[in-house]
């Protein structure tokens, strides 16, 4: 296949930063370009040029702060890859322009998952109704932005939008008479005017899901560095992010009503929350979840 750049960017690196468990503490940053291609990542620095083959990517997110250094860097993009020998590598990249990062993620989370093959049980539940004689089928993925698509072998159309996903976990599921590890997703469909919650189950080799679980939770580790979140707050979107009802929440934290309702007026001003109904009936946004998965994470 002939190798076409997609994303051509000035930046830092940092590879290995680990290998096999073993971190490099004396790790700095290489000034220099960053390349993606359909094929490869080429991190070339004055004095070396490294290449990490796309097909060894097994997972990205996350930090690994080894030093002052990278702990001050506010944002970057670790790559966990397989090296020539089988070794377990972990990669860092930046850059000082934010949105060239996020655009070279994007680009590469698309690289890595479009038109992949997976398996897809769809509609597990329905309004809360599990369906009876759903089967699992090969289905065809693509990602683009903040939406996901599925084609399934019977020509079924699965339409996941971000900000329509309620819930995301990885769960042990029975998959043809095997429990394997899936990704289970919960999200709004709208059916004759009517808005209710589906479920999906998704099975792939473990590279695809850990690329697609983080194009869920979108944006780069520390997305809440711009919000100030109370204690109050933070456990409000925790416990929406683990499924508790927004009407249960002041029970359930023992909190009074009108506070809640204060938090979610204010959270829906930050774009961490949405209205979904009157009487604040809320959901997590794309921006709430990646706050809930980062404060989860970092229990």
């Amino acid at each position: 296949m002939k190798e076409v750049k997609v994303e051509d960017i000035i930046g830092r690196f940092i590879s290995p930063a680990a290998s096999d468990g073993k971190r490099f503490r004396d790790a700095t940053w290489i000034p220099g370009r960053l390349i993606l291609s359909n094929l490869n990542i080429w991190l070339i620095g004055k004095d070396r040029k490294k290449k990490i083959p796309l097909t060894t990517i097994v997972d990205i997110g996350g930090r690994l702060d080894l030093n002052t250094e990278i702990a001050h860097t506010p944002f970057y993009l670790l790559i966990k890859h397989r090296g020539p020998k089988s070794e377990n590598l972990v990669s860092l990249i930046t850059s000082s322009r934010r949105e060239d990062l996020e655009k070279f993620k994007l680009s590469l989370i698309e690289l890595l998952l479009n038109r992949k093959i997976v398996l897809v049980k769809y509609p597990v539940t329905k309004g809360g109704v599990v369906q009876r004689n759903v089967k699992w089928e090969k289905a065809q993925i693509t990602v683009k932005e903040n939406k996901i698509r599925l084609v399934t072998e019977s020509r079924k159309y699965i339409k996941i939008d971000l900000d329509k996903i309620q819930l995301v976990r990885k769960d042990d599921r029975d998959v043809n008479g095997e429990m394997k590890k899936v990704l289970d997703i919960q999200f709004s469909e709208i059916e004759d005017d009517m808005e209710f919650t589906v479920e999906a189950y998704i099975y792939a080799r473990t590279e695809i899901l850990n690329i697609l679980q983080q194009f869920i939770f979108g944006g780069f580790d520390k997305v809440a560095a711009d919000i100030e979140l109370s204690e109050t707050e933070k456990q409000i979107i925790m416990s929406l992010y683990t499924g508790v009802s927004p009407f249960e929440i002041p029970n359930f934290l023992g909190l009074d009503v009108d506070q809640v309702e204060e938090i979610y007026d204010r959270l829906i001003k930050l774009g961490v929350l949405k209205e979904v109904r009157k009487r604040k009936e809320v959901v997590l946004t794309t921006r709430g979840k990646n706050l809930a998965s980062e404060a989860l994470g970092a229990e």
